[in-house]
């Protein structure tokens, strides 16, 4: 199986600029309405998209037209939303969950929360929730990015190591592979990659962002990320792990000839890995994510998207037949991993036959099921704010001390918190810490 990487990044999205200063919902069809003999419009740009609606054309009355978008980083968001504002959008288009929340306070998603009930019982309770924004729902799961660590099967046999279960472990073997081989660390860390630190904080059941009455929760500083701080600051501060960016050539070099020996990373990363290091094809295997607690496993994502409903939708309920199917049907979920290496957000996409597919790259290996077990116990806890362009911007300037050697991970924190809390005051949000 030749695996295809759909480049579903968090840390550089570029979220669309904000004007509103609060929540803004469009009042949703009323109870009755008569499904529109019109088509469907549905704006994307995932290889595979606009295959899987010409399945549905091919069996349904109520027609989908697909129109392929830039993805949402290079134009697509702000196409979306100038034909929202101008009263022309699609009912559906293509959107990354970071990005729902920043969708909503622009006033370009539709409020489906009673339509959408009926699918809820479809998808993992983590899943869904990220489709929320307080008490609304904007769209339908499409994929999931649970977190995985990624090793070198050949290095750790050398080593005489097993893909570590909790985190104690996983530090006790950094510190182990130092002083076995100077030339090799366990892995690597980049101080300032906002996705990777959202990953870790849902996996400690946190979230930096919250609804509180009127007023958004900004905890990106939370007890549970700064434990997650010093944990890692502590791996630093012993040269147990490599502080450097992460897939950088320098990088890539160390990961292809053995001298980085693991990475933690969601799903989709392993298309980009066995697209960037073809040379060492064979030697790369997949084990879940350490834990706190090996008895209490829970994991987090980075990355997943949703087939959301755009504000002035006329069918709603067409489109969320539609958006779900696309999600749950069998057909239309091996167009999506096939051409877009989606890895299924529904229950029922969790046991398609494609994810029992050995993959060549990592030795044979079965790699989809790890993440099938990681997917069951992703924390529902997470949510993502509005402005995640602006919050990723935050992490990246506060942690550059942290980058060059001269300042903390927790003091980075720190300053990423008040960033973010200044830069949503800047928008006219309220704020509560």
């Amino acid at each position: 199986m030749k695996l295809t990487s759909p480049g579903r990044r968090i840390a550089g999205v570029t979220v669309l600029g904000l004007a509103a200063a609060g929540l803004a919902a469009c009042a949703a069809p009323a109870d009755g309405q008569t499904p529109s003999a019109d088509p469907i419009e549905f704006w994307g740009w995932a290889p595979g998209y606009a295959d899987a609606v010409d399945l549905w054309n091919e069996t349904h009355d109520q027609k989908v037209v697909f129109e392929t978008t830039p993805s949402g980083s290079k134009g697509g968001y702000t196409k979306v939303q100038a034909a929202a504002k101008a009263g022309n959008g699609p009912c559906l288009a293509q959107v990354g969950n970071e990005s729902i929340a920043s969708f909503v306070l622009e006033g370009m998603l539709e409020d489906v929360a009673d339509e959408a009930a009926a699918y809820e019982d479809q998808y993992p309770e983590a899943a869904w929730s990220v489709m929320k924004v307080a008490d609304g729902v904007y769209g339908i799961p499409v994929d999931s990015a649970p977190l995985g660590l990624f090793y070198r099967a050949d290095v750790y046999e050398r080593l005489g190591l097993t893909p570590a279960t909790t985190w104690e472990e996983f530090a006790a073997q950094s510190a182990q592979v130092r002083a076995s081989d100077p030339s090799v660390y366990l892995s690597s860390f980049s101080p300032a990659d906002m996705g990777w630190w959202g990953g870790l904080t849902q996996q400690a059941r946190s979230t930096w962002f919250d609804i509180d009455g009127d007023a958004w929760k900004v905890t990106v500083d939370s007890p549970e990320t700064q434990q997650i701080a010093e944990y890692w600051q502590g791996l630093l501060d012993t040269d147990a792990v490599l502080n450097t960016e992460i897939e950088s050539p320098e990088w890539w070099e160390k990961a292809q000839s053995g001298a980085i020996a693991s990475h933690i990373a969601p799903v989709w990363w392993a298309g980009v890995l066995e697209g960037a290091a073809a040379n060492s094809s064979g030697q790369w295997r997949v084990a879940p994510l350490p834990n706190i607690d090996a008895d209490d496993p829970s994991n987090g994502t980075q990355g997943g998207s949703a087939t959301a409903v755009v504000s002035g939708c006329d069918n709603v309920e067409g489109a969320l037949e539609f958006a779900n199917w696309m999600s749950t049907d069998e057909d239309a979920l091996q167009i999506l991993i096939d051409q877009a290496a989606v890895f299924p957000a529904s229950l029922s996409g969790a046991t398609h036959p494609a994810l029992d597919t050995e993959v060549e790259y990592f030795g044979g290996q079965q790699i989809f099921q790890v993440f099938v077990e990681a997917n069951e116990v992703v924390d529902s806890t997470w949510a993502w704010g509005p402005m995640t362009t602006q919050t990723g911007e935050s992490f990246d300037s506060a942690m550059q001390p942290a980058v060059d050697g001269t300042g903390t991970l927790s003091d980075g924190l720190v300053d990423a918190q008040a960033n973010v809390v200044k830069a949503f005051t800047a928008k006219g949000l309220s704020v509560s810490e």
